[in-house]
């Protein structure tokens, strides 16, 4: 796990709130510092801190999250968690790949801008 994706973890996990992101910050962290787990402390607390510790101390993302979160050729100002498939005539992909180069683009985010600015009211 590198530091981007322990960051992404991170936000995803506060995002939920409460005694899971207390308890999955602190096992995230030691798993992002390779440190023993502290299972004593954590078996006293309440049953969604204990979660969290263990969803974090396993590297996993947090609960509800896929795990795609962290991916750094997914990331842009907002972590993309999600992917959309579609199919088409490889002429047409040619041209769309084509056009993206000429913006100094990748086919990916050529597309989303024109997804987002249509899809703008």
């Amino acid at each position: 796990m590198n530091e981007r994706q322990f960051k992404t973890y991170l936000a995803a996990a506060e995002s939920i709130g409460g005694d899971y992101f207390i308890g999955y910050q602190r096992g995230l962290r030691s798993y992002f510092h390779n440190n023993t787990p502290v299972e004593s402390t954590q078996k006293n607390a309440n049953p969604d801190m204990e979660t969290g510790y263990r969803d974090g101390m396993a590297g996993n993302p947090p609960q509800g999250f896929h795990g795609n979160i962290g991916n750094l050729n997914a990331a842009g100002v907002l972590p993309a968690d999600s992917m959309l498939t579609i199919r088409l005539n490889s002429q047409l992909k040619s041209r769309y790949v084509k056009q993206a180069q000429r913006e100094g683009m990748k086919l990916s985010a050529w597309a989303l801008k024109y997804l987002n600015a249509a899809s703008e009211d």
